[in-house]
């Protein structure tokens, strides 16, 4: 973990406290975004990616990740478009915005280059 939260991008907050940026981003338009995690939170996101755990926990580590990060507006638009059957949003691509959040987050590209 220490290594993630040193490499970084960190913000300085008017009162010198260290924060790492709010993500915004677009889901079919829709303006979205993702709040700057608190410590804490940015420990259970590497966790969830962790090789040692099985799909079934990452998949449940992401979506917990999202419900807690989200601003509500972007939660509301993001849960009801995961949930829908009628929907063509995946899972696949909450783990593209993931991935997006964690690149900008860690200032370290993966070089996945996709747009939302």
């Amino acid at each position: 973990m220490k290594e993630f939260t040193t490499s970084a991008k960190v913000a300085q907050q008017p009162d010198g406290a260290r924060k790492l940026p709010d993500v915004p981003f677009k889901l079919d338009g829709v303006e979205m975004v993702c709040r700057a995690p608190k410590d804490a939170q940015l420990a259970y996101l590497m966790a969830a990616g962790s090789a040692g755990r099985t799909e079934a926990d990452q998949v449940a580590a992401v979506l917990d990740f999202f419900e807690q990060t989200l601003e509500p507006g972007s939660l509301a638009v993001f849960k009801r478009r995961l949930l829908s059957t009628n929907d063509s949003f995946e899972f696949s691509d909450a783990m593209a915005i993931f991935q997006h959040v964690c690149e900008e987050w860690s200032a370290r590209p993966t070089g996945s280059g996709s747009g939302f």
